[in-house]
């Protein structure tokens, strides 16, 4: 049997290759967010593109956050946060919150124009889409956490061009 084919208990099945995977993954599109945090924890922010939603009774989103980042702990620690999507404009901010431009957080959020919403998360006015979540359950996976949030508000704006990543590069698409 082939190693594609094999089952998670044959012995001959050789385990996948980090580098692998990572490569198939960045040929999947996803939309860009940025996830936003205040409380006790901090006013935290990060670049993510594993987030979806879950369930419409209850609202609920999910998103997964590398449990060695502060932004983990933070929303860990304030048990709520806000999915921010982006625009095809916002590469800027996008690339803020991922760490690329070495700013430390405040300056992160002197990116764009913020507000709150329900939960006091940080809500970008321009964002496609704003969720704003509590917390309600966390399962480890790997070096990842999925969280599980509750939607208690959310805002939209117009449709217009959302922000892609794809291929480890921005894309657009009219939406």
């Amino acid at each position: 049997m082939s190693p594609t084919s094999s089952g998670p208990d044959d012995p001959d099945r050789l385990p996948l290759e980090t580098e692998i995977f990572r490569e198939a993954m960045s040929r999947i599109a996803t939309a860009v967010h940025v996830v936003t945090t205040d409380g006790p924890g901090g006013r935290i922010g990060a670049t993510v593109s594993a987030a979806c939603s879950v369930s419409d009774e209850p609202a609920s989103i999910l998103v997964c956050l590398n449990k060695k980042t502060r932004i983990h702990a933070a929303v860990l620690e304030n048990r709520r946060f806000c999915l921010n999507t982006l625009s095809d404009d916002h590469e800027a901010i996008s690339d803020a919150f991922a760490g690329r431009d070495k700013l430390e957080m405040p300056q992160r959020f002197e990116k764009g124009a913020w507000t709150t919403l329900a939960t006091g998360c940080p809500a970008l006015d321009s964002a496609r889409l704003s969720v704003d979540c509590e917390v309600y359950s966390v399962t480890e996976m790997g070096t990842h956490s999925i969280i599980v949030g509750t939607v208690i508000d959310l805002r939209m704006t117009d449709p217009g061009k959302s922000l892609l990543y794809v291929r480890r590069g921005y894309k657009s698409l009219d939406t």
